[in-house]
């Protein structure tokens, strides 16, 4: 098969990637004699660290709190219509990760996280339904999981929880009088909206994977019902490409150009949409093409303010004008519909296995994540995790 200019280039840049920067996978059965590392969570960053480990010579053992089909974290739980948002060149947590589309979807990503799995030897240094309740440190200094010397004691510690854990489903006020469907949206496999008339309950990065799923299943019309605006980018790699070029990762005297331009050329007759007060680097933006071609196709509208709670035919609604905070007054309405999706996220995974003396000032949430390892344990290290103390939905 021929392949697209583009595409070989995309394709001899992974090779390329491949080539020069993957770490050897170790033999079958090697003895690994480098420090030993205890990687908290099998999900796609603690599989990526794991290799990276392995293939420097670092004896590793895996902890994973699910079975075997965990592998992938929260890639492992979503729905198969959900997929990445930015395009995959961009999203290369392993140099040997070959894509071989620009957009995988979930069972790619899956598959990926897998083969990087197995590459580097990992299925027999992983353990399995082993959820890590404690690491502390012995008399010697080294690190021992789950107080439980069978595990054997560790050099280093590296916490790769990230930050989805168990959807989040919180009750609505008479949500039992409802007389439609309603889901989690990472919950859809073997659902269908065909059509339906389908009520979206929030606006962030889980209404993308419950877009997802409306526009593949041909719902009659959608509705997002958000508490606040948020920053629509398209599904574009030049465009993601460009705003990525921010090395800052946070509003900047310049932040306005592309916001303009996004207003302007994006948004265009739909720049009511747009936020105001919240600027583009200020939060992760929502990625998606199909909501604003919904919206002119009126199959579509984006709603703006408060769930007060469920009807018998839908959700009554305080919308809320452009500029009128989260709570505010706003004109009470029913917006009828036949399901609902509340793609109202994840639990943070909890961190309370941490020693409390990671938590002292100032090396607390967010000041982890900048600075990685907290200085009373620099043999910790934090990866891709979000700093939360407590027990998750705290």
């Amino acid at each position: 098969m021929e392949l697209h200019p583009l595409q070989w280039v995309f394709q001899l840049i992974q090779w390329v990637s491949d080539k020069l920067l993957s770490p050897t996978p170790p033999l079958p059965k090697a003895s690994l004699g480098r420090p030993r590392i205890a990687v908290i969570g099998a999900g796609l960053t603690g599989v990526s660290s794991a290799s990276h480990c392995v293939g420097h010579g670092f004896d590793v053992t895996l902890f994973e709190a699910g079975d075997e089909q965990s592998v992938g974290g929260i890639w492992s739980r979503v729905n198969n219509t959900s997929g990445l948002q930015i395009h995959s060149i961009m999203y290369r947590f392993h140099p040997s990760v070959n894509w071989s589309v620009g957009y995988p979807d979930r069972q790619q990503i899956v598959s990926q996280i897998t083969q990087l799995w197995k590459r580097y030897g990992l299925q027999e240094r992983t353990r399995f339904n082993t959820r890590v309740t404690s690491a502390r440190q012995d008399t010697s200094g080294r690190w021992i999981i789950n107080d439980d010397p069978s595990f054997g004691s560790f050099d280093g510690v590296l916490a790769a929880v990230g930050t989805c854990g168990d959807p989040k489903m919180p009750y609505m006020p008479h949500q039992e009088v409802f007389e439609g469907e309603v889901f989690h949206s990472s919950k859809l496999d073997g659902k269908t909206a065909a059509g339906k008339k389908v009520l979206i309950i929030g606006g962030g990065a889980s209404a993308v994977e419950a877009l997802e799923f409306v526009v593949h299943t041909d719902a009659a019309s959608t509705s997002v019902l958000a508490r606040s605006d948020k920053w629509i980018i398209p599904r574009n790699a030049f465009v993601d490409g460009l705003l990525a070029l921010n090395i800052f990762g946070q509003e900047t005297i310049f932040s306005w150009i592309p916001e303009t331009l996004l207003k302007r050329l994006f948004y265009r007759d739909l720049e009511d949409l747009a936020p105001d007060s919240e600027g583009l680097f200020t939060e992760t933006p929502m990625v998606n093409s199909d909501i604003f071609h919904q919206i002119r196709a009126h199959k579509a509208e984006w709603l703006r303010g408060d769930v007060i709670g469920f009807t018998r035919n839908g959700i009554r609604f305080r919308q809320r004008a452009k500029g009128v905070p989260k709570g505010g007054p706003g004109r009470e309405i029913e917006v009828k519909g036949d399901m609902v999706i509340m793609a109202t996220g994840y639990q943070r995974p909890s961190l309370s296995f941490l020693p409390d003396e990671v938590f002292e000032e100032p090396y607390q949430p967010p000041k982890w994540y900048l600075q990685v390892f907290p200085p009373e344990h620099m043999r910790y290290d934090f990866y891709s995790s979000k700093r939360r103390r407590g027990k998750p939905g705290d």
